[in-house]
């Protein structure tokens, strides 16, 4: 399988737990800056662990397992930033949708950030 349709298959695993995790906070009423941060962490911790050891594994730019995880933390935190700027646009000023979807929509939009810069600054 091409390392893009394998990482869209982790790109689903990890996102069932993010989605799954805040779509429990929102609906428990925890606010969702707070909500897309607990998803995020726990589908980036499930996305790197799986994608370090089942998909990236031709080569690696980093010297080191700490340094890459650094790396693919910061992307991942610059993702975690443009999903909130975009469940912030969608749901909670511009358009007023509801966060679910919204959130469904920056999904689709940050997976191509997350491919492409962990594709050409982490791994080979």
């Amino acid at each position: 399988m091409k390392m893009v349709h394998k990482f869209l298959f982790l790109g689903v695993v990890s996102t069932l737990i993010d989605y799954v995790l805040y779509s429990s906070a929102i609906l428990v009423g925890i606010h969702y800056i707070i909500a897309i941060i607990l998803g995020y962490s726990a589908g980036l911790l499930a996305n790197y662990i799986i994608g370090r050891n089942y998909i990236f594994t031709d080569g690696h730019k980093l010297q080191s397992t700490k340094h890459e995880f650094i790396a693919v933390v910061g992307i991942a935190i610059l993702g975690a930033l443009f999903t909130v700027i975009i469940v912030k646009i969608l749901s909670y000023s511009v358009f007023q949708m509801d966060p679910l979807l919204s959130r469904i929509i920056a999904i689709a939009i940050v997976f191509f950030w997350n491919y492409l810069a962990r594709k050409f600054f982490v791994y080979h």
